[in-house]
C-alpha cells in the first residue's frame, strides 16, 4: 500500500546558521497535485515538537488514494530549538528569539527571524494552516485556540478545551489570519504518562479536519468530536518562589474541570523542604488547560498551570 508518508516529495531551504554549520536546513514535504492546500506546522518551539510531528505523521499513513487535496508538512520549524530542546534557538545569543513573534521575518535578521522569512512564503501558499504545538518536554496541555472563520476547523479538533485566540503580533496564526488564510493553533500534549493517549487525540482530530475540509476521503466517516467546553480569558499561574515543585494532580487532570479549593501542587525549599507556596483551585469549576505533571525544580516565575473558567 502507497501511502501518503511514503510519497511526499522533500524540499530544503538553507538557512544561515553559525561558523560550524554554515546552513541549518528548514525541510518540508509535499504530496498531492490540486485541490485545497492544508500545510501541518509543529516544533515551532523547539520543546513541544516531537509529539505533534508523530501524530502529523501517523496522518500520513493513510492510504494515497485517499487524498483529494494537497498536504504540506514541517516536521520541524525549529532545528537549532530541538536539538537542546528548548522552546527557542540558542544561535540568537545574547538575545533569544521567539520564532512564534517575528513573522513575517527577515531574510536579512537574526537567524530565527530568517527561519520565519523562510517559512513565511509556505504559509501565504496555503489555504488551511494547522499550527500544532502542545505542553513540550515539562508540561501537558489539551486546548485549541480558536479564530474568526475557523471555528469548525478548531472544534473538529476534538480538544478538551476550546479559547478564542489572541491576535499575538508576529505570531504565524496571526500572520496567516491577516492572508486571509484559515487557522488553528492546536495546543495538546506534551510529556506525560499519557503523552501517546494525546497524540492519538491529535491524529483522530487531523483525520475528522481534513475529512470535513474534503482533502481526505476515508473508508469509514470519523466519529464526530466530543463537544469541547469553551473557556473564559485563559490565565496563567505561576511560581512566587523558587523550589521543589512537587504535585498533587497529574497528568490525568489535564482536560477536566475541578472544584474551587482542590490543591493542584506546592514548591517546597530546596534546602530545607519547607513548604513555601501552595496551589489550590481557585473557581468553582476550574478548567485544568496546562500543568506540569512531574516533581522538578522550578525557578521562581516558572509557568505551573494555565487555567479558566467555563465562558
Amino acid at each position: 500500500m502507497n501511502t501518503m508518508y511514503d510519497s511526499l516529495v522533500w524540499h530544503e531551504v538553507q538557512v544561515t546558521a553559525h561558523a560550524a554549520a554554515k546552513y541549518i536546513p528548514l525541510v518540508y514535504g509535499e504530496v498531492g497535485t490540486e485541490g485545497k492546500r492544508i500545510t501541518l506546522i509543529a516544533g515551532t518551539h523547539g520543546d513541544e515538537g516531537p509529539w505533534s510531528a508523530l501524530a502529523i505523521k501517523a496522518l500520513l499513513e493513510n492510504p494515497l488514494n485517499q487524498l483529494k487535496g494537497r498536504i504540506r508538512v514541517i516536521f520541524t520549524a525549529n532545528a537549532l530549538a530541538a536539538e537542546v530542546n528548548a522552546r527557542n534557538s540558542w544561535i540568537d545569543s545574547p538575545n533569544s528569539v521567539d520564532l512564534d513573534s517575528c513573522f513575517p521575518g527577515n531574510p536579512n535578521g537574526s537567524h530565527t527571524e530568517r527561519v520565519a522569512a523562510a517559512i513565511a512564503p509556505l504559509v501565504a501558499d496555503s489555504d488551511v494552516i494547522l499550527d500544532l504545538h502542545g505542553g513540550g518536554s515539562w508540561c501537558v496541555n489539551a486546548f485549541v485556540k480558536r479564530f474568526e472563520g475557523s471555528e469548525s476547523i478548531a472544534a473538529d479538533m476534538g480538544a478538551p478545551f476550546i479559547a478564542n485566540a489572541p491576535n499575538k503580533p508576529g505570531g504565524l496564526t496571526t500572520y496567516a489570519r491577516s492572508l486571509g488564510i484559515q487557522v488553528v493553533n492546536v495546543e495538546v500534549g506534551g510529556r506525560s504518562a499519557a503523552e501517546m493517549h494525546w497524540c492519538s487525540q491529535i491524529v483522530k482530530g487531523l483525520e475528522r479536519v481534513l475529512y470535513n475540509l474534503g482533502v481526505l476521503a476515508l473508508d469509514t466517516p470519523p466519529a464526530p468530536p466530543e463537544k469541547a467546553i469553551d473557556v473564559s480569558k485563559t490565565e496563567a499561574i505561576r511560581a512566587r518562589v523558587g523550589g521543589i515543585f512537587v504535585p498533587s494532580v497529574r497528568e490525568e487532570a489535564v482536560g477536566t474541570i475541578v472544584p474551587a479549593g482542590t490543591q493542584l501542587g506546592k514548591i517546597l525549599n530546596l534546602h530545607t523542604l519547607e513548604e513555601l507556596e501552595v496551589f489550590l483551585a481557585p473557581y468553582e469549576q476550574t478548567a485544568m488547560m496546562l500543568l506540569r505533571p512531574e516533581i522538578c525544580v522550578v525557578e521562581g516565575s516558572a509557568l505551573i498551570y494555565v487555567i479558566a473558567t467555563p465562558a
